[in-house]
């Protein structure tokens, strides 16, 4: 039993992880595109909104559900960080992730609405911390593997969860 669980580990892991990694661009996040599960549409649109209260322990509000479509708003606590001088600065956002099922595919795509730390909402958004010419403004280096980390375990908690 013991050698079973790190195999069962590195099996859920791969699984969990097979989809291409998403990256921050200065325009914020791609769209996903996942092969649909041979389910029916009524159940992958129950099985979004459990998702939606499973993932979001502080809540989630699901919107906008059409036969082959959602939102999903949630916050995520502690999305992501980066230091400066040696002081660690974690950010809070509320995102919105747009879920449309198609004959084959379906598509996530996620948006960053809003940036809080300290429980207060800041100004910035993400676009913010990069230059005009698209690089990541100096200082900033940590935010984008930081929030890429959450976003892709976001994703991945989403598809794994609605395979079932």
């Amino acid at each position: 039993m013991k050698k079973l669980l790190p195999l069962l580990c590195c099996f859920y892991c791969c699984l969990a992880f097979s989809q291409e990694k998403i990256e921050l661009t200065p325009n914020g996040f791609p769209t996903v595109v996942i092969a649909k599960p041979n389910i029916p549409l009524e159940n992958l649109i129950e099985a979004s909104r459990s998702w939606a209260l499973f993932y979001n322990k502080n809540g989630a509000d699901v919107y906008e559900v059409t036969s082959n479509s959602l939102k999903i708003d949630a916050l995520r606590k502690g999305a992501f960080a980066y230091y400066s001088l040696g002081e660690r600065f974690t950010f809070d956002v509320k995102y919105t992730l747009a879920v449309e099922f198609g004959d084959a595919n379906y598509t996530l795509k996620l948006t960053v609405k809003e940036i809080y730390t300290d429980d207060k909402l800041i100004k910035s958004t993400l676009p913010d911390y990069f230059t005009p010419e698209g690089k990541l403004k100096q200082g900033f280096e940590d935010i984008k593997p930081s929030i890429e980390i959450t976003v892709n375990k976001l994703i991945a908690s989403f598809a794994s969860y609605i395979q079932r």
